[in-house]
């Protein structure tokens, strides 16, 4: 199989038992890699009785076709299951250097069944995995553990991905991390990790990924790193990173504040990319083969929260969802939340906007100091937030109610229409109400809210596709259902390569690295058809789990509109482009689901009974 390692690493947890298997040659070709392919085999492995956090529910990393192939900024990979968190379709993305390393260890993917009796973690060197005991290193924070495992081997190019006390004690919003404070975040991955007593997975190794066209590939490759390395997105990337969207974001309304009530915290520009790296940034951190450098190390030299030695920085959304959200401004501050929560491993969009929801409940006289341990939630107050972090990631107290997200918190405080969630997954910290494609993305998300499987806000900012036809409109309008799902169809197919959103080279430039790889001989249209087929076999795994067009749709606090600021007033017009969207996609209006002849002409026939596709 060119292009791929061609095996996966089957892991029974309850047995102690590690085989390899073929990777399926026809999911390889389907559904190309990273979430294409996990959620490919999660669908064999798993059905609508799955208990979330039981042992027959699959934990499934997946790395990308083109992970390690030393194309610009090809590190990404998946991990895949049931979500406990929402309970429907959960998938998260990571990077840095674990994804590449899988590969050179000799695997396209690992599938982890059932339950240890004990404590372990995964160790693999070319080719050749153990099942370790982690009896030492449970207990230990995710920055903690991947130094222990480095340390055991002697060797700091070992990759690790593990979890922290979030995912130990059963958090439902931990995250799975690994080096440099990144994350495969959203959707409760480490809690399943945490279910299985699995507390990391460790990866070295030596093998080289087979190629069609070699040569060619390289020379593509070459090309493709000159058209990131010279483009506009590098450049404001290397110097700012993420935050530096936090400008632009004040100017949108799109930094949302005091949880989601009002579109902006001016003071935020105290802790905007821009304010970093004038004042703490020493330094930048790249995943593998990436010329841009986004993630930022910060030294905070003065003030209550200084470092004794630079860490790594937060990013846009946890700076916001730790910060405006909360109505917090303080760079320090922000900064140790953010090597809290890394370090307990939970997701921090989730995470702040649980907090945020208790701060807006409790000035609301819906909950006092009585649901809250005797604790007095003020906007704005540190201290407070400092002890909610904690008790998050310990489960305990008010944190064994904040853990379980606002969907559940909305439930048992009787206010639905006020938790900012899609299909039981936190808004990120972009604003729908500043951007309204992002209204439909976040509805239509299979996994719930979420920024990344559709960035059409950057669409609408210039940071699109235009060999796809991807170009900026009106932020306002009500016609971005053609533009959302083709970013979406664009975002599975380049999360199936496992390329970084923020690498922006041609379309053909990708085409030709793919070919050259595998040898298929694709073109564009192709690999567009593989990003919808991608696309609507999430949809369709995350109906059979028990999503309904209900569930596609935005809570009613983000329908409030904030006249005063850059949101002028405007709220997403859902009726208008919620209708337009399901007939573009071929979805029933009744289940939800892709009709038949969608997936039939997406070469999914096999999948119409597995489905119960009408």
């Amino acid at each position: 199989m060119n292009g791929y390692m061609g095996k996966v690493l089957v892991v029974d947890l309850t047995k102690h038992e590690l085989k390899d298997e073929p990777l399926n040659e026809q999911y390889a070709r389907d559904f190309i890699g990273g979430g294409g392919i996990a959620c490919r085999y999660l669908v064999d492995l798993a059905n609508e009785k799955t208990d979330p956090l039981g042992p027959d529910n699959p934990l499934i990393f997946m790395a990308g076709l083109l992970t390690g192939t030393g194309g610009p900024s090809f590190s990404r990979w998946v991990v895949a299951a049931r979500s406990p968190y929402t309970t429907f379709y959960g998938d998260a993305n990571g990077a840095a250097h674990f994804g590449s390393e899988l590969r050179f260890s000799g695997y396209d993917g690992i599938i982890v069944k059932g339950k240890s009796d004990k404590p372990v973690y995964l160790y693999i060197k070319d080719g050749k995995p153990q099942l370790k005991d982690a009896g030492k290193l449970w207990g230990k924070n995710t920055y903690e553990t991947i130094e222990a495992i480095r340390k055991e081997y002697d060797d700091q190019r070992t990759r690790v991905v593990c979890i922290g006390q979030a995912g130990e004690n059963l958090a439902l919003l931990a995250n799975i991390m690994t080096e440099d404070g990144h994350c495969a975040g959203r959707a409760g991955m480490g809690c399943v990790m945490g279910s299985k007593k699995l507390k990391a997975i460790a990866v070295r190794g030596k093998a080289k990924i087979p190629m069609a066209e070699p040569e060619k590939f390289r020379e593509f490759a070459r090309g493709a790193m000159e058209e990131v390395k010279t483009g506009f997105v590098t450049t404001v990337m290397h110097e700012t990173g993420t935050a530096g969207w936090v400008d632009s974001g004040i100017a949108y309304g799109d930094t949302p504040s005091k949880y989601y009530t009002i579109a902006t915290m001016p003071e935020a520009t105290d802790i905007s990319g821009v304010t970093q790296a004038e004042k703490y940034q020493v330094g930048n951190t790249a995943c593998f083969g990436c010329p841009i450098g986004c993630r930022k190390v910060l030294h905070i030299k003065e003030g209550r929260f200084k470092t004794e030695k630079p860490t790594e920085g937060p990013e846009y959304e946890t700076l916001i969802a730790w910060g405006p959200l909360l109505m917090i401004a303080d760079m320090g501050a922000v900064n140790r939340f953010n090597t809290l929560v890394n370090g307990y491993g939970f997701d921090s969009i989730s995470g702040g906007a649980a907090v945020g929801f208790a701060y807006y409940l409790y000035e609301k006289g819906v909950i006092t100091s009585k649901d809250t341990g005797g604790l007095e939630l003020k906007w704005g107050d540190i201290d407070v937030t400092l002890k909610l972090i904690d008790l998050i990631a310990k489960n305990e107290g008010f944190g064994k109610i904040l853990q379980e997200g606002t969907k559940r918190m909305a439930a048992r405080y009787n206010r639905p229409g006020e938790a900012m969630q899609v299909k039981g997954l936190e808004v990120p910290m972009h604003d729908p109400r500043a951007f309204c494609c992002m209204g439909l993305a976040y509805a239509t998300s299979n996994r719930g809210a979420d920024h990344n499987k559709s960035d059409a806000y950057l669409v609408e900012n210039g940071m699109g596709n235009p060999d796809l036809g991807l170009n900026p409109g009106d932020r306002f309008g009500d016609d971005k259902a053609p533009m959302v799902a083709l970013s979406q169809d664009w975002r599975s197919l380049t999360d199936a390569l496992g390329i970084c959103h923020f690498a922006m080279m041609s379309t053909k430039s990708i085409v030709d690295m793919i070919n050259a790889s595998t040898g298929w001989g694709v073109d564009q249209d192709a690999i567009l058809k593989a990003g919808e087929r991608i696309f609507q076999l999430m949809r369709a795994t995350t109906c059979m789990f028990g999503v309904t067009p209900k569930d596609d749709q935005l809570p009613e606090i983000a329908m409030r509109p904030i006249v005063d600021s850059g949101q002028e007033g405007h709220v997403p017009n859902m009726s208008k482009m919620m209708p337009e969207y399901y007939e573009i996609r071929g979805w029933d209006s009744n289940t939800g689901k892709p009709t038949r002849s969608r997936m039939e002409t997406l070469g999914m026939n096999e999948l119409v009974r597995t489905f119960a596709i009408r």
